[in-house]
This record gives C-alpha cells, sequence and structure tokens, in this order.
C-alpha cells in the first residue's frame, strides 16, 4: 500500500525542515544530508565531497524509516557498513516518524552518527 499523497506532503516537510538545520552555514561546502522516499519507505543520508575530486559528492545511508501499513506504524533501521538495514532495537517502531527522528538525533548507541 503506498503512502497517500496527504503524507508525502508531510514527509517532504518535515525531512526537508530536518536535512536543512543539521549542517552549519559553514559547512555546506562540505556535508549536506538529504532523503529520498521509494515507495513506503524515508532513506535518510550523510553526503560528503571526494576528497580529491570535490564536485564530486558520494552519499552514506544513515536511516531507513518504513511504514507498516498493517500494524499502523513506522519502523526505524539502521544502516550496516554494507548498507544492509537491521531494526533500531532501542526504539525499533512507533506509530509517530517524528519520534524514530528524535531517536536518529538523539543516537544514545552511537549507531547513527558514531
Amino acid at each position: 500500500m503506498a503512502l497517500s499523497e496527504f503524507e508525502l506532503v508531510r514527509l517532504k516537510r518535515l525531512f526537508q525542515a530536518y536535512c536543512s538545520v543539521r549542517v552549519p552555514e559553514e559547512l555546506a561546502d562540505k556535508l549536506r544530508f538529504d532523503y529520498r522516499i521509494r515507495d513506503d519507505s524515508v532513506i535518510l543520508y550523510e553526503s560528503r565531497p571526494h576528497h580529491l575530486k570535490v564536485q564530486l559528492w558520494y552519499s552514506t545511508a544513515i536511516a531507513r524509516f518504513e511504514r507498516d501499513h498493517e500494524n499502523k506504524v513506522w519502523r526505524l533501521y539502521s544502516a550496516d557498513r554494507n548498507e544492509n538495514w537491521i531494526p533500531y532495537h532501542p526504539h525499533c517502531c512507533d506509530r509517530d516518524i517524528e519520534r524514530l527522528l528524535d531517536s536518529v538525533t538523539d543516537d544514545p548507541t552511537g549507531i547513527f552518527w558514531g
């Protein structure tokens, strides 16, 4: 089941706002945060320029939020070094995606931000 248009608009606003405040202005040429919505999930990325070719940016997946329509919750996953998705056990699901995004920000285990 696909996300509704209303939910897509809400997610875009939420993640655009989140990504825009994560990086201080003086680091904007060295670090970016972005997201992609595909089907029933949102993936949060961290992007940095290549150390030799600064015009070339590479992205690393940080977190994945997946909508479980059957249980009416969002599920949170962290990426391992091969970008395989692992359920985030301290706070693996919630009806409110904002609370899961707060878990990524707070990152008590260091799995998202090291």
